[in-house]
């Protein structure tokens, strides 16, 4: 599985202590990414048992009991995707992942059958591409309106629901001279400027 990064103990994707890991690799090219350089399918590979392991010892540490995998888009390395949420689903109370594929898409096959097999391990998926038109402010969890919060696991509802209540939240990590900035953020107003001219 090619991943960029993982961090944790993060707080601004999802509610609880959490691990966030994000894929590399995205052909959705969405105009205003906030991550792009996540889209090249470029870069190293790593087992995913090896990395279930990496994860599981990761949220021990740190007393993380939610998982939140993003992206590049997951769904896209779906045969991997898989393998890891089954070999991690025993260690978290909640999975949360972010796709640019819709629900529907997923369903009919469109990120293969190893991408609808993904969704019996999976908690709360965020679904849709970004649409930068639609990044409103206070729209937590999400980058744009079309996206949709579906519960897979209904009874996670009322805790996403209080955890959205505080609205977007944005950390920073930093390691060495590298700095990390995890959450949603509002729509760059500099770039709407600079389409306007």
């Amino acid at each position: 599985m090619k991943i960029a990064r993982m961090l944790c103990p993060v707080h601004s994707l999802g509610p609880g202590e959490r691990v966030c890991l994000w894929t590399q690799g995205c052909k959705k090219n969405c105009f205003g990414c906030t991550a792009p350089e996540l889209q090249p399918d470029t870069g190293p590979e790593i087992d995913e048992t090896a990395l279930a392991k990496i994860v599981n010892a990761a949220a021990d540490r740190a007393g993380c009991t939610g998982l939140t995998v993003s992206g590049g888009d997951p769904f896209e390395q779906s045969p991997a995707l898989l393998k890891f949420l089954s070999e991690v689903r025993a260690r978290f109370s909640d999975i949360l992942v972010y796709t640019g594929y819709t629900i529907s898409e997923i369903k009919s096959g469109g990120a293969g059958e190893a991408g609808t097999e993904c969704l019996k391990y999976i908690d709360v998926l965020i679904d849709g591409r970004y649409i930068d038109a639609l990044n409103k402010p206070g729209l937590a969890l999400r980058g744009s309106e079309n996206q949709e919060i579906i519960f897979l696991s209904p009874e996670k509802e009322t805790s996403y629901r209080e955890y959205m209540k505080g609205g977007r939240i944005l950390e920073t990590f930093t390691h060495g001279p590298t700095a990390v900035v995890t959450g949603i953020p509002d729509r760059d107003r500099d770039r709407d400027r600079k389409e306007d001219t």
